[in-house]
């Protein structure tokens, strides 16, 4: 496993841990897609079977300043009676009692002054005095209407109720409790859970002539204080209590069955009439809203009031009472605005639990969550450090489009909610962290070449392998290349003639001079073999000209020795004489040697016999031979090669064609080369006798001694 697959398998932990902890800046971002899901969806029709009638801007400037006699309300849920609505949920509430001994002081004073009771200037005050029980009357005779109640989560707002009136109202609103909870006789009932501070409900001549009472208590997403989710059922001093929008479903659909389903970990959901509605283990649903502010049906009060409203607004729909005008305060914080009417939220609620149709936030989906986090994140970081740059984008940009599309699928086609950001996460800093990897791994290796290399190649030729990493191919592989090597003639008696410190200089002066021509032209310089130099071309980066790079080192080594020579003589060291051997063929070239010591180095076949040829100088007193497989390499480059002998090689069964280089400014022309290429092709021919005079006028005319190595060998065969 590579160094970056281990750092993309252990941010995947990261990434992981961070979403089992919950980062709230992420939760956060992950909220913002929901909502965005959510809005992005076309603007839906409800199914018309919830109504608002709205404490509008029209109703408060016709019925007068908020709040508005009870009467109204009494006379609204009169008037909704006649007009045929199935249920009436207020979304107001009326928490204050009237003193009762505040009215009879006014009739007292009524009888003292003489006033009758229908022109006494009190009737207007008593009147307000006496709504809640005219309020409950209405109430009562309607039969379907569904009041409100508050649990405060503050124990600081608690606190202020008294203890006795919260007492007495929470057993007067015990009867709206769930009346079954499944398995409460094996599963317990105190899993983690919102748990109210206190209750807040209606006066009780009010609340007790409700058909149901259920709370309106709404619980913003922490995170950024937005409603997405409808507490269904509240825990409060050991009982389950149903909204109010579960309550007029259950008048809507004449259904007293209401049942709440638990497990172990929570609420699992609920069944309105054997219907069953799944929450999440803390009693909520995730709403799904059907688009922004008056999306759900809304008609003005004061309408309802003065009868211009069409019955078929109202008949068989639950009506729903609450405030729409802004300056009410009753607004909220949606996925659809700042600004979205708190009584259409609950309508909205209403609807969605008449048609099922929740956003669903199942409880293995967190199951689902971790495995795409583990899954994406494992196989990116497996596969990424294998690809190239472009290939590993592609792929990451595939998965995240494919999870980005299928999250909004599920979303939009089966209302399932797919976490999108922690994946997401994943993805990216995987990506990042492979691509981050391969930048410094190539870094890392492009300066392990360099340093590798730069002892050993020209520096433009370490910098075209540094950017060119995959021209360099380590390890090893076949090429055809041409080698170079390079020897000082009698080096083991120059040694013994110098003394040790100025044989070094002497060494140094040569070895740096020749390398600088090596490099010169683009050749590596493999190795230094005592006095000797082997260099190769063609590798690391590979030169089809190769085999031309090397005999014009040889050349310009010729050349540099002799301006040596001149600087040794006037020094009074000896003017040393090299002889270079040259063959092209294909070797193995790469890094060859042990797991902690290696050297980037050819071998093989075709590098032996260039050594061997080099060697040869020795034999014909020659300074460059190239092999047969070189010469055909470069024979159209120079004007002055030829064939010197048909070489029986060590360690080769066939013998070798040698050709000697002749530097152009050797210091005497060279007009006597065909006579030497007419005496070698008789020689070749064994036709000995009028070869040799013609190698003895060329040994002795122009001191060749390639022709004085075979005049002899003509003298040989002829004597024998």
């Amino acid at each position: 496993m590579t160094t970056a697959s281990r750092i993309g398998l252990a941010l995947t932990g990261v990434v992981l841990l961070m979403y089992l902890l919950h980062i709230e800046l992420l939760d956060v971002v992950e909220l913002k897609t929901y909502d965005m899901r959510l809005r992005s969806g076309a603007t839906r029709v409800p199914a018309g079977q919830v109504t608002i009638a709205a404490i509008d801007e029209k109703s408060l400037a016709k019925l007068g300043r908020w709040p508005w006699p009870r009467t109204t309300y009494a006379a609204l849920i009169e008037r909704l009676d006649d007009m045929g609505a199935r249920v009436i949920a207020m979304d107001v509430f009326f928490p204050e009692s009237q003193d009762q001994k505040l009215i009879e002081h006014i009739e007292r004073l009524e009888a003292e002054k003489g006033f009758a009771t229908t022109n006494s200037p009190y009737a207007s005050l008593k009147e307000q005095l006496t709504v809640d029980t005219s309020l409950g009357r209405a109430i009562a005779d309607s039969g379907r209407v569904v009041l409100s109640m508050v649990f405060l989560m503050s124990p600081d707002e608690a606190s202020a109720l008294s203890k006795t009136g919260a007492d007495q109202a929470f057993e007067d609103l015990k009867r709206n409790a769930v009346p079954l909870v499944s398995d409460s006789g094996t599963i317990t009932l105190d899993f983690p859970m919102d748990e109210p501070a206190g209750l807040l409900a209606n006066v009780p001549e009010i609340r007790s002539q409700a058909r149901f009472s259920g709370h309106i208590t709404s619980l913003p997403d922490p995170e950024d204080g937005t409603i997405r989710r409808a507490p269904l059922v509240m825990r409060y001093r050991g009982s389950f209590f149903p909204s109010a929008d579960v309550q007029a479903v259950r008048v809507f659909e004449r259904s007293d069955d209401l049942a709440l389903h638990v497990a172990s970990d929570g609420i699992t959901g609920l069944s309105i009439g054997g219907r069953s509605i799944g929450t999440d283990e803390r009693g909520r649903a995730l709403i799904h809203y059907y688009g922004p502010e008056k999306t759900i049906p809304t008609l003005s009060i004061a309408d309802v009031l003065d009868g211009s409203v069409d019955r078929k607004q109202i008949k068989d729909k639950i009506v729903v009472i609450g405030a729409t005008a802004k300056g009410m305060g009753d607004i909220r914080v949606t996925p659809y605005g700042p600004t979205f009417p708190g009584v259409e939220i609950r309508a909205t609620v209403i609807q969605n639990l008449l048609d099922d149709d929740f956003i669903n936030r199942p409880r293995w989906m967190a199951n689902v969550d971790v495995a795409a986090i583990v899954l994406l994140g494992g196989l990116l970081a497996w596969v990424l450090p294998r690809m190239g740059y472009w290939g590993g984008t592609a792929l990451t940009l595939a998965l995240f489009a494919t999870y980005v599309v299928v999250a909004i699928a599920l979303f939009r086609v089966q209302l399932i909610w797919l976490n999108m950001v922690y994946p997401s996460l994943v993805i990216l800093v995987v990506f990042v962290s492979s691509t981050i990897s391969k930048y410094v791994t190539a870094e890392t290796g492009k300066r392990q070449i360099k340093s590798a290399f730069q002892h050993y190649v020209a520096p433009k030729i370490v910098d075209e392998i540094v950017d060119n990493i995959g021209g360099l191919r380590l390890g090893g592989e076949k090429r055809t290349l041409t080698v170079l090597f390079s020897d000082i003639r009698g080096f083991t008696s120059v040694s013994q003639s110098l003394p040790p410190e100025e044989l070094v200089r002497l060494l140094n002066v040569y070895l740096t001079r020749m390398t600088k021509k090596v490099f010169k032209h683009d050749g590596l310089l493999d190795k230094y073999i005592g006095d000797a130099i082997m260099a190769v071309y063609g590798a690391p980066i590979y030169r089809d000209d190769h085999a031309l790079l090397a005999c014009r080192t040889a050349l310009d080594m010729l050349e540099e020795l002799r301006a040596l020579q001149a600087q040794w003589r006037e020094q009074g060291l000896p003017a040393l004489e090299i002889g270079i051997g040259i063959n092209t063929g294909p070797m193995v070239v790469g890094n060859m040697g042990s797991r902690d010591r290696f050297d980037y180095t050819v071998i093989g076949d075709a590098v032996n016999l260039g050594s061997r040829i080099e060697g040869l100088n020795k034999t014909y007193g020659t300074h460059i031979l190239l092999s047969e497989f070189t010469y055909e390499q470069v024979r159209s480059e120079f004007a002055h090669i030829r064939e010197i002998d048909l070489a029986h090689v060590r360690g080769r069964r066939q013998p070798v064609k040698i050709f000697e280089l002749l530097p152009a400014n050797s210091g005497h022309p060279l007009d006597w080369l065909p006579q030497f290429q007419r005496a070698y092709a008789l020689m070749r021919a064994d036709n000995f006798t009028e070869a040799l005079p013609l190698f003895e006028q060329l040994s002795a005319s122009v001191q060749d001694p390639v022709s004085r190595y075979h005049m002899h060998y003509c003298r040989e065969h002829l004597s024998a």
